[in-house]
């Protein structure tokens, strides 16, 4: 765009431009300026992707209790956007746990553990999930890998203490 509103060389500087330099200061400039753009159009659509994803998980965040079914289709559509996000990974968990469908949502936490391995609310939203599926010993596993990460977290640490027996509801 620069080069083609670029004003043309009067002609008492042509003696002048047959050195070469202005062209070659008009060439870099126009390089300049067409990377300058690509680096704003790339930002904006990074920018755009990053809200639109922020804005799919909070409309899934505040429909989970009234509307599970349309917060698992704005959790999916985050998702899709960005597949980074351990956050929507638990919204997309807890909606699936209101159908009871706890083998969907341990696949939706094992894929947030994947992003963020570290995560002791993963594993405890994993302990939980087993728990529901009277899988004591699994929940209980879960739930000392969480207190391991975070020991200083008093549930955390009551859950780990816990025998897995006692662990049911």
């Amino acid at each position: 765009a620069a080069v083609l509103v670029w004003p043309r060389s009067p002609p008492a500087a042509q003696a002048y431009a047959s050195t070469g330099r202005p062209r070659a200061m008009r060439a870099a400039l126009a390089a300049g300026v067409a990377a300058l753009v690509i680096a704003l159009i790339a930002t904006g659509a990074s920018l755009t992707r990053q809200g639109l994803a922020q804005l799919y998980r909070s409309r899934a965040q505040s429909e989970l209790s009234a509307h599970p079914a349309a917060a698992l289709a704005d959790a999916n559509r985050s998702i899709d956007i960005d597949a980074q996000s351990t956050r929507t990974y638990y919204i997309k968990a807890a909606a699936l746990a209101r159908f009871d469908q706890a083998a969907g949502a341990e696949r939706a936490l094992l894929t947030a553990l994947a992003r963020e391995p570290n995560s002791f609310v993963t594993w405890t939203l994993l302990g939980d999930v087993a728990v529901r599926e009277r899988r004591l010993a699994v929940a209980h596993r879960d739930y000392l890998q969480a207190h391991e990460l975070n020991p200083r977290n008093a549930t955390l640490t009551a859950l780990a203490s816990k025998r897995p027996a006692s662990l049911a509801p």
